[in-house]
């Protein structure tokens, strides 16, 4: 990512009183850690009933940088993700695909391919999963005690998604000559074991 790219976050929530806050501080203690300042943060309601809306009109009010989109009924968290997609301003534009907290590795890895200006759209994905029995083979082989140490997560709470997408880019795909454009796709997965 060049330091002239503006860089957006959507963020869609619902009920999310006790938690949109604290979404919040991490995406912005993230964007310090990775020397990211100026980005602009879209955090879209989907129809929230409870008292969501009152505490973003305060977040707005506190952080000059976050602008708060709503719909007035729910329509899930694609339809908002797309919401903040269609209204977010930077070139460079990362939506969380759920009501969760933002990962910074995911966010990281995906700076990391927008360095290659070939790349359209990508997506990382984290969910805790038990280790592969290779893995800690590997790793036992090596004088670790991992079979012991590893500890299996198994609740989803652990799981996240988040999309960067090039606006330029799909303007260009959406224009009169898209057409005339092939894109490829490629996936690769990756496993960490990290200290606790």
């Amino acid at each position: 990512m060049t330091s002239s790219t503006k860089l957006s976050i959507v963020l869609p929530v619902r009920n999310g009183q006790n938690r949109i806050e604290r979404r919040l501080e991490k995406v912005l203690v993230a964007l310090a850690e990775l020397g990211i300042g100026g980005a602009e943060i879209v955090i879209v309601d989907d129809g929230s009933s409870d008292a969501t809306p009152r505490i973003l009109d305060n977040l707005c009010t506190r952080f000059s940088r976050v602008r708060v989109m709503r719909h007035p009924r729910p329509r899930g968290m694609e339809a908002a993700g797309q919401t903040g997609l269609e209204r977010a301003t930077g070139d460079l534009i990362f939506i969380q695909e759920s009501d969760a907290d933002l990962r910074i590795d995911d966010l990281r890895r995906l700076l990391k391919m927008s360095d290659d200006p070939t790349v359209i759209a990508a997506r990382a994905e984290s969910a805790a999963e038990p280790a592969s029995p290779e893995l800690i083979r590997r790793l036992r082989a090596f004088g670790t005690h991992a079979d012991r140490q590893v500890i299996a997560r198994t609740d989803t709470s652990h799981q996240s998604s988040l999309q960067m997408v090039r606006r330029p880019h799909l303007q260009v795909l959406a224009g009169p000559h898209g057409d005339r454009y092939h894109l490829e796709s490629d996936s690769s997965r990756s496993v960490s074991i990290e200290l606790s």
